[in-house]
Order: C-alpha cells, then structure tokens, then sequence
C-alpha cells in the first residue's frame, strides 16, 4: 500500500504540475480540485477521482471537469454545505470514447510520468472548451433545466438560485414550492434538509 501510496502521490504531483504552469489553475489546499476564472463570479473546476485498492496493484485516476457559479455555490453551500461545481461531467464522456475512462498508472519501467501528462492534455484537448462553453449563467440555467451535467438532487438547490441569478423570480419561487409540496409528510433527512433550504430561499426571494 506504501508503494501504490508514493505512486499516486508521484503520479498527482505530474498532474498538478502540468495543470498550474502557467498560473491559469489553481489548486484547492488539501483537495485534488483545480479552479481557473472562466467569467465573472464564473470558475472552471477540475476534480480528481482516484482509486488505490486495484487488486492489480495499479492506481487509477479519473478526471471530472465542471462550471462552478460562485453566487449559486455560495448560497448552497451556506444552506445545504456541499461544495462542488454547479455542472459537472466525468472527462471520459466529452473524448470520442464517450465513456468513463479512468488512466492507470504502475512504476517503473512502466512510463507514468508521460502517461500523467496524457491527462493533463486531454484536460486541456476536450475539459476546457467544455467549461468555456459553459461560462454563462443563462447557459448554466438551460443545462439544470435539462438535467444536463448534474443530478436531480442538486438541481433541485441549484436551479431555483440560478432563476433568481437571471431575475426569474416568479419561476424560482414556483419551483421551490412545488417541491415543498411534493415532500409533504416525510420526515427523513433529505426532506427537512430541503425544507430548511426552501424556508431560506423563499426568505431571500421576498426581498428581490
């Protein structure tokens, strides 16, 4: 484990290197998530998956790339506390291969340190005109409408603040309600951590 340890760390240290050469990404203290400003109050976010307990004694990376709005993730996080990217999607699904893909590495003679530059390229090759094409509120607003690049639990605390973000009042508050409706009479977690969201972002909505 040692081993598989000092080689992820290795093969990381390549990655973080090639990502913040040139000062555009900056890494997160602590976090394998690299940030870069795309727009106003607008970041491009890469995320780092990493696996070490291949029973073939490889470790895995995987990279996820994403828009983060700050003004959406800062009222979430305050009333649901989960930082992440607003859209997010997994590397893999933008390449030709669209699929998940994960990059193995193992030590020498094997040349992992090429293998970690592959990453960075393809990072830069299909994650960057994503997050680039994405870098706008209206575009973020159209893509949790649809469900793209994010799971319903998330739209359901992202979209209603991104209507607000775009003066969509009226849509933001019908949204919520809805869904304070649909929770009625359950008592699990999920439920009451949406319904203190809610009773926080109508309070919000009423002074807009």
């Amino acid at each position: 484990m040692a081993e598989k340890e000092e080689l992820l760390k290795e093969v990381v240290g390549i990655i973080t290197q090639e990502l913040t050469r040139d000062a555009v990404h900056k890494k997160r203290k602590k976090e394998l998530v690299y940030t870069c400003s795309l727009a106003q109050n607008i970041s491009g976010w890469i995320g780092l998956s990493v696996t070490k307990d291949r029973s073939d004694g490889r470790v895995g990376v995987s990279p996820i790339v994403g828009v983060r709005s700050e003004e959406i993730e800062a009222f979430v996080e305050k009333h649901w506390g989960r930082p992440a990217p607003t859209i997010s999607i997994s590397l893999g699904y933008l390449m030709p291969e669209q699929r998940h893909l994960e990059w193995l590495f193992e030590p020498q003679p094997f040349d992992y340190v090429s293998e970690a530059k592959k990453v960075t390229k393809a990072i830069e090759t299909y994650g960057i005109p994503f997050m680039k094409a994405n870098a706008s509120l209206d575009v973020i607003v159209n893509d949790l409408e649809h469900l793209r690049f994010s799971l319903k639990e998330s739209v359901e605390y992202r979209l209603p603040v991104a209507y607000l973000l775009v003066n969509k009042t009226g849509p933001a508050v019908k949204y919520v309600n809805e869904r304070l409706a649909a929770l009625d009479g359950r008592q699990d977690d999920a439920a009451v951590r949406y319904r203190a969201f809610g009773a926080a972002f109508l309070q919000e909505a009423m002074k807009r």
